[in-house]
C-alpha cells in the first residue's frame, strides 16, 4: 500500500514538473505478488509513450526490456525458476524506478464466480447474506502461512468500457486476512499449499448475483440471439435504479477481469450458475463461449477451468446442474472438470455454510489433473442403463466401492433418495433400489415396465450415492 501511494505521488509530481520516464504498475503487480513457477510470466504497466522500460529480476539478475506504445502501455514476459520466496523485481524507465518485493514463486490460481465464491469465512458485519462458514473460528485460526499470499479484486462494475486497472493488493495469509477472504479460495489455497509444499497464490475475482454474461466480453455476445433476454432484462436503464449494475452484460468483465487479463496462472476454479438458473437452457452455450474467449485472450497455452456444480437450494432450478454437467460430460471444452456440491446444499439458504467440502473437491481436481497426484477427483458418473424385466440396472464410471450413505454418514441399505423411475407415460414415481455387485438396481411397483430414470434433478435434493473416495454421484436423467 505504501509503495502504491508513493507511485501515485510520483506520477502527480511528474505531471506537474514534466519529469520524463515515469513508470506505473497495475495493482496486481505489486509487493507480495506470487509468480507462477517455471513459466514465462507476463509483467506489464505504463510509462511515457515510446519510453524504454527495463525489468531486472532477483533470482538470476537477468534484464528484460520493452518499449511503451503510443498510449504508454508496455508488457513483457520473464522466465521464472522453481519455487522460491523473498524475490524482487526492479522496474525502471528513464529516471524512475519501482521495486516490487517479497515475491513468492510457486503456484498461482484464479478463484472466480458469484456469491458462493465471494462468501467470506466469518459472518459479514454489513452483508448479512454472508453468514459465515461452519467453524470459521477454527478454520481461520489455522491461517498463519507466509507461503500463501492472497489477492482480492475489489468489487467494481463498468458496462461502458474495459478498465485497465482494478483496486486490490497482495497480502500475506494470516488469521486476520483469512477471516475476511473467500472461504473457498482460502481453504483451496491452504490445502494445496500443504499438499504440494510449495508457495501458493490465489487471486479472488468474485461478485455475488452476477450472470455468466456479466463476466463475458461484449464482442462475444454481439449478434447472438441467445443473449437477447439478458440484454433486455438487465439493461443499464433497468438495473441502475435498483443498484444492480453488476448484472449488466460485460460489467464485471470490464471492471474486474480485464484489469488482470494475462496474469500468468496455473488454472481457474469457478463457482457460478445460480444467477443463470432461470434460463438454464442457455447456460451451456453461454459458459462455453465465455471460457473460450477467456482462454483466447489470456495468452497461455493452457488455462484449465475446474468448476462447481451448484448446490441445491429451495426452488433453484435443478436443470441448471444438468446443463453444467453436459459441458464436461460431453467434452464441449478441453481442460475442464466439474466438482459437485450436490450433497451439501441448504434448502433455506443459497449460500451453504459448508465450504470445506467444495474447496476440498476443487483441490482434488487440481492435484489429479495439474500435479499428477494419484487421487480420485470424480464421483460416480452414470455410464449405462439396462432394463431387466421390471428393474433397471445402472452402471457407473468411477464407481469403485459404490455405496449409499445415510443421513448419519454411514452406509445405508434403505435405498437411494431422490431416485425416480417412469414408464412410457413419463410419469415418475419414487424408486426402490439396492447396490448389487457394484451396480445400482432400481424398480417401482408402480412402474412394471420402466423406461426412464433420473436422480437428483429436483430443485432441492441431497445426493446419497458415493464411491469409496467419498465423492458423490453426479445427477443424471435418462
Amino acid at each position: 500500500m505504501i509503495r502504491r501511494i508513493f507511485c501515485a505521488l510520483a506520477l502527480f509530481i511528474g505531471v506537474v514538473f514534466g519529469v520524463e520516464g515515469k513508470v506505473r504498475l497495475p495493482a496486481i503487480i505489486s509487493d507480495n505478488m506470487v509468480l507462477q513457477q517455471k513459466s514465462d510470466v507476463k509483467i506489464w504497466g505504463w510509462a511515457d509513450a515510446g519510453a524504454e522500460v527495463s525489468v531486472v529480476e532477483s533470482w538470476s539478475g537477468k534484464l528484460y526490456s520493452a518499449n511503451a506504445d503510443e498510449q504508454g502501455r508496455w508488457s513483457l514476459y520473464i522466465k521464472t525458476p522453481g519455487c522460491k520466496s523473498g524475490q524482487s523485481l526492479v522496474i525502471s524507465s528513464g529516471g524512475d524506478s519501482v521495486t516490487v518485493g517479497n515475491i513468492l514463486i510457486g503456484e498461482v490460481w484464479l478463484a472466480s464466480g458469484q456469491s458462493n465464491m465471494e462468501f467470506e469465512m466469518r459472518p459479514h458485519p454489513v452483508d448479512k447474506w454472508m453468514t459465515g462458514m461452519y467453524e470459521w473460528e477454527k478454520e481461520s485460526a489455522d491461517a498463519d502461512y507466509p507461503g500463501i499470499h492472497l489477492f482480492k479484486v475489489e468489487e467494481a462494475w463498468d458496462y461502458v468500457a474495459p478498465r485497465e486497472d482494478c483496486e486490490g493488493e497482495w497480502v500475506v495469509c494470516s488469521p486476520e486476512v483469512a477471516q475476511t477472504y473467500s472461504a473457498i479460495a482460502f481453504l483451496f489455497a491452504r490445502e494445496l499449499h500443504k499438499s504440494l509444499k510449495r508457495p501458493v497464490g490465489v487471486i479472488l475475482c468474485a461478485f455475488g448475483g452476477t450472470h455468466a454474461e456479466s463476466w463475458t466480453r461484449r464482442e462475444v455476445m454481439e449478434n447472438d440471439p441467445v443473449y437477447d433476454r439478458v440484454y433486455e432484462s438487465y439493461s443499464p436503464e433497468k438495473t441502475t435504479p435498483k443498484g444492480y449494475q453488476h448484472k449488466v452484460p460485460s460489467a464485471i468483465w470490464n471492471a474486474m477481469v480485464n484489469p488482470i487479463l494475462g496474469y500468468t496462472i496455473k488454472g481457474n476454479i469457478w463457482y457460478q450458475a445460480e444467477s443463470n438458473a432461470w434460463r438454464s437452457e442457455d447456460y451451456q452455450h453461454i459458459f462455453v463461449k465465455m471460457v473460450r474467449d477467456w482462454r483466447a485472450l489470456w495468452g497461455q497455452e493452457r488455462l484449465p477451468f475446474y468448476y462447481m456444480q451448484v448446490a441445491p437450494f429451495g426452488d433453484l432450478s435443478g436443470k441448471v446442474r444438468l446443463e453444467q454437467a453436459e459441458v464436461w460430460e460431453k467434452g464441449k471444452l478441453e481442460d475442464i472438470g466439474m466438482a459437485t456440491a450436490i450433497d451439501v446444499g441448504d434448502s433455506l439458504d443459497i449460500h451453504p455454510k459448508n465450504k470445506v467440502v467444495p474447496a476440498h473437491r476443487f483441490v482434488l481436481w487440481a492435484l489429479a489433473k495439474e500435479y499428477g497426484y494419484n487421487v480420485e477427483c470424480e464421483g460416480p458418473l452414470l455410464k449405462d442403463v439396462r432394463v431387466k424385466g421390471e428393474k433397471m440396472v445402472l452402471s457407473f464410471k468411477n464407481a469403485k466401492g459404490l455405496y449409499v450413505k445415510s443421513d448419519s454418514g454411514d452406509k445405508s441399505d434403505t435405498g437411494v433418495r431422490y431416485l425416480m423411475i417412469a414408464g412410457e407415460d413419463g410419469v415418475y414415481h419414487p424408486a426402490q433400489s439396492k447396490i448389487e455387485k457394484g451396480k445400482l438396481v432400481a424398480w417401482s411397483p408402480s412402474v412394471p415396465r420402466p423406461v426412464h430414470i433420473k436422480y437428483c434433478t429436483e430443485d432441492y435434493c441431497r445426493g446419497t450415492i458415493y464411491n469409496e473416495a467419498d465423492l458423490p454421484a453426479y445427477p443424471f436423467e435418462r
